[in-house]
């Protein structure tokens, strides 16, 4: 009798589990999330000022066109960011320098942005990254990128020499005719140097191709801090909201007064491979 009561109580539960629910979440001021990357690339580096809007808000966050935004070095080199010179208008809330620049391994780059009468700074050490040795192209015919097209069973593998006497954090970015390749819409592609270990040998690559396509691997260099926040960032977006999930927190960051988003400072590797 027990028992049947229990199931009886189970099933009532659920039941009243049917109706709709209108969430309500708590109203919040915007908060601003600012994306830099300062590379050792002689480029137009960049900073991406955006606010958070409502949680009903179509689209994503909001562009923040009126910012002022600068990066200064430890060696005193100063480099002023203009927004969207070229006024295109998938960069609204891109800041580029004036010029292009590259970053110097070993410096100490700090970023200011300037907006609504508050301030906000970031550091970040700009590190060697370890070199590209060579990939390599493989035929894998067991899996497809895309099953409906059987011309994709190429896959890159590449090889590197990692030094072991620092600990040294990388972030991977992999490259299908100039297409950012990921294998899921999350993923995010980092390690540190102890999983990594010193010979990368044959280490496959995202994705999969077909003969005629391009394959570039970059490779970037992490400081200590940014290795932390892309580990949050990934328990964040793999965070299935479960009863048994950790509740959902921003990751740590190197920017102050709240700001969300991280500053990265990166040494870049590279290297191309057709597929033939």
């Amino acid at each position: 009798m027990k028992l049947n009561y229990i199931i009886l109580l189970f099933i009532t539960v659920l039941a009243a589990c049917d109706e709709p629910v209108t969430l309500d979440p708590k109203q919040v001021d915007p908060v601003i999330v600012i994306e830099g990357l300062i590379t050792d690339r002689e480029t137009y580096q960049y900073v991406r000022v955006t606010e958070t809007v409502d949680f009903y808000a179509e689209g994503g966050s909001r562009p923040i066109t009126d910012a002022e935004v600068s990066v200064v070095d430890n060696e005193g080199n100063q480099f002023i960011f203009e927004h969207n010179p070229r006024e295109i208008e998938r960069l609204d809330g891109y800041y580029l320098s004036e010029n292009p620049f590259s970053g110097k391994v070993g410096n100490t780059y700090s970023l200011s942005v300037s907006y609504s009468g508050q301030q906000y700074q970031a550091t970040d050490q700009l590190l060697r990254v370890a070199p590209i040795d060579s990939l390599e192209v493989i035929i894998n015919e067991d899996e497809f990128a895309d099953p409906d097209d059987p011309n994709y069973y190429y896959e890159v593998l590449f090889y590197a020499t990692e030094p072991q006497e620092t600990d040294d954090y990388y972030l991977f970015k992999f490259y299908r005719n100039d297409t950012l390749i990921l294998e899921s819409e999350n993923d995010i592609y980092f390690s540190d140097d102890e999983v990594l270990a010193e010979q990368i040998d044959g280490l496959p690559t995202a994705g999969f191709y077909k003969q005629g396509d391009v394959a570039v691997v970059e490779m970037y260099s992490l400081t200590n801090n940014a290795f932390v926040y892309y580990n949050d960032l990934i328990n964040l977006l793999e965070n299935d909201g479960g009863m048994f999930g950790s509740p959902p927190v921003n990751p740590r960051n190197n920017l102050s007064n709240g700001a969300m988003g991280y500053f990265q400072t990166s040494a870049v590797a590279s290297d191309t491979v057709m597929i033939k």
